[in-house]
């Protein structure tokens, strides 16, 4: 009996050697080596072995090959200079100490008031006087009022005739050194015009000390006139100057060895560029302070701003570090005895506003003296003109005046300015008009003196009246 298989077994028989036929057609019929692929390392970290795992031989690397050589010789750099150390003796720096200060009260036309055989009384006879009557009026008798008058009997008299009776007394003061015409007018509140008709004295006429000026009616004693100031007690001593601390560069780290140092780069030549020039006008050797009466309504000008001081090159007598120290300020009596005979006064007239502080905020460094306008003002020495202009704020026309051995006069409110800078003037010479330029009420002539001890220091506002001629 013949088997036949079943269709199942006929297909699997089929497929089995379909795919043994296919696998024979795709393999080659030479050998091939076999390719291993690695593949990257993780970018994570691996995680720590267990503590159990041994750990894993080290792997033995080639050796590289060093090479020795000796190393570059540093860069030469520039010898440091030594540092000289403080000496152990130099004193400590201290801060200067504030100056010491004092109120000084000076008193002026202290003079006594007296009596004094003042003039004549007189009567002018009206419509039905008789002499009997005329006398007891007078407190006078018939007889010494007929000598008096030089009346001859029978006494013959006519109404609006003037008689005149005997001396009356009066009031007189007396002058002491230093006195001035206007100051004692001050203190009676009268008018230096009414003291010279009550006494008879000319417009230059000078006092002498023990003078008697008879006072005009109607005069109210104010008292001797009291200026209060302040006085620098000492100059405080200079203090050291701290010593000098010498910064030094920071020291460069040595080159890498085997680098080579930078060369210095130079820019490249070019036309040297002069720094611009400001031109800035002179300094004037002394500004005097602005100083307006109260009742002027003017404002003045904004102030220019000074130039900068100019520091003087040192030399060999003078330190490098400091400033020079300032002289002790000068004495009322030695600026006095200074000035003596050097200035007379460049015009005569009622002073409206003295010398030295006029309130809280307010200081006269000068004089103003009340003038008529167009009256000539002339020099007060002789020197030479360091300004004339009228571009000082608060002055309107004015000359600054140097003289010998430190002294400066200024005149301010000129109506006109007869002279110019640099050039030189006589005593006495005619400077200017008197005005009111700058602002003032009414004409008057602003007067200073200045004095400096020595020619590095300022010249400082002192009291004309110590210089002037009484």
């Amino acid at each position: 009996m013949t088997l036949f298989p079943t269709r199942p077994i006929l297909i699997l028989l089929a497929t089995s050697a379909l795919g043994a036929s296919l696998a024979a057609c795709a393999s080659p019929n030479f050998p091939i080596a076999p390719q291993v692929i690695t593949p990257p390392p993780p970018t994570t970290p691996a995680a720590p072995p267990p503590r159990d795992a041994e750990p894993a031989p080290e792997i033995p690397r080639a050796r590289e090959s060093v090479e020795s050589r000796p190393l570059d010789a540093p860069a030469p750099t520039a010898p440091r200079a030594a540092t000289p150390s403080p000496a152990p003796s130099q004193p400590a720096y201290a801060p200067p100490p504030a100056p010491t200060y004092r109120t000084v009260t000076t008193r002026t036309v202290t003079g006594r008031v007296v009596d004094v055989e003042g003039p004549a009384a007189t009567y002018t006879v009206k419509k039905g006087d008789n002499l009997e009557a005329i006398a007891r009026k007078l407190d006078t008798t018939v007889e010494q009022l007929a000598k008096d008058n030089k009346l001859k009997k029978p006494y013959v008299i006519h109404p609006g005739d003037d008689l005149k009776g005997p001396r009356t007394t009066a009031k007189a003061y007396t002058v002491e050194q230093g006195d001035t015409l206007f100051g004692i007018a001050r203190r009676f509140t009268v008018t230096a015009d009414a003291l010279r008709d009550e006494n008879d004295l000319g417009r230059n006429a000078t006092l002498r000390p023990g003078q008697r000026l008879r006072l005009p009616k109607g005069f109210k004693d104010k008292g001797p006139t009291v200026t209060t100031s302040r006085v620098q007690v000492d100059a405080p001593a200079p203090q050291p100057a701290p010593p000098a601390v010498r910064s030094e560069p920071p020291r460069a780290s040595p080159p890498p060895i085997g680098a080579q140092p930078p060369r210095a780069t130079t820019p490249p030549p070019g036309p040297a560029v002069a720094p611009p020039r400001t031109e800035t006008p002179p300094a004037l050797p002394s500004r005097p302070q602005p100083y307006r009466p109260s009742g002027s309504s003017s404002v003045p000008a904004p102030r220019p701003s000074p130039p900068p001081a100019s520091t003087p090159a040192p030399s060999a007598n003078r330190p490098i570090v400091g400033a020079p120290v300032a002289s002790p300020p000068v004495s009322d009596s030695q600026v006095s005895s200074l000035g003596q005979g050097r200035f007379i006064w460049p015009l005569r007239g009622e002073i409206l506003s003295g010398f030295g502080p006029k309130g809280p905020s307010q200081r006269n460094d000068g004089i103003n003296i009340r003038v008529n306008a167009g009256e000539a003002v002339r020099a007060a020495a002789a020197g030479d003109v360091v300004y004339a202009g009228d571009q000082v704020p608060g002055f309107g026309n004015l000359v600054l005046i140097k003289h010998a051995d430190g002294w400066v006069t200024a005149y301010g409110h000129l109506g006109r300015v007869d002279v110019k800078m640099q050039q030189k003037v006589t005593q006495g010479q005619q400077i200017g008009q008197a005005g009111s330029s700058g602002g003032v009420s009414e004409p008057q002539l602003h007067f200073e003196v200045r004095y400096a001890p020595t020619p590095e220091e300022r010249a400082r506002p002192i009291d004309p009246a110590l210089v002037l001629p009484r």
